[in-house]
């Protein structure tokens, strides 16, 4: 069963046509991911899905969990269980570790149950309780991904969108955070994705949308799309 559905999106920057009526879906506990080029509209997919453009621009239907939430602003759909870890990572630099984890639990009031959660957190990064009283600021650009990631699991997300997670780190810690994705997944919660290092995310997702200025110009299993010819050409560095 589709979880989110993306049905003839476009979106609209003034009068520039930044996506071109795409679809997509992402099934309950299903990793899927979007990869395509710089200027593609991939992020701006993925905000519009969160809320964080202006809903002005959008036309066509994004269903989550059966209920249509392109009008809405990104606390009401936070509210309804779609979390994104935005490009950047966006953490609070002045706050500790633990005190952003805290944060992402701001809606939530079940305290015990918050103290596990971080709890686990912890155990899925293990840097975080090293590092729980250090100001956000001073990690590395990996450990604030990290810190991202799991501030977001810690409003008890139903789907989890995550923007770039790769970017700028060093290949030791990109498949820490990978890892960490398929464990948030076996935990039952929904992941969509984009991601330039297109042959990770091919190799992490079970399905993958390849998108090319602002239209879905492919998709299918990443098993399919690993053995590609055209997406090996394009994405994945073959000759």
């Amino acid at each position: 069963m589709a979880l989110l559905e993306v049905k003839d999106f476009h979106y609209y920057y003034g009068n520039i046509h930044v996506v071109k009526g795409i679809n997509l879906s992402v099934d309950e506990g299903e990793i899927v991911t979007l990869i395509g080029a710089n200027g593609a509209g991939k992020t701006t997919t993925m905000q519009t899905i969160s809320g964080l453009t202006a809903a002005s621009g959008v036309r066509g239907e994004i269903l989550f969990n059966g209920k249509p939430i392109q009008k809405m602003n990104g606390h009401a759909i936070t509210k309804l269980g779609l979390c994104q870890v935005l490009e950047g990572r966006h953490i609070f630099s002045q706050l500790s570790v633990l005190e952003n984890l805290e944060i992402g639990a701001y809606l939530r009031r079940d305290g015990k149950n918050i103290k596990d959660d971080i709890a686990r957190m912890y155990k899925l990064f293990p840097r975080l309780e090293e590092r729980k009283n250090q100001m956000g600021g001073t990690l590395s650009g990996g450990e604030q991904q990290m810190l991202a990631i799991a501030r977001a699991m810690l409003g008890k997300p139903k789907m989890l969108l995550l923007d770039e997670p790769s970017l700028g780190l060093a290949p030791i810690i990109v498949k820490e955070i990978f890892e960490a994705i398929r464990a948030i997944r076996d935990e039952g919660i929904t992941i969509l994705f984009v991601e330039q290092n297109s042959k990770i995310a091919l190799n992490t997702a079970d399905k993958g949308y390849v998108m090319q200025t602002g239209e879905i110009i492919l998709s299918d299993t990443c098993e399919n799309l690993l053995n590609n010819e055209d997406v090996k050409k394009a994405y994945l560095g073959a000759e």
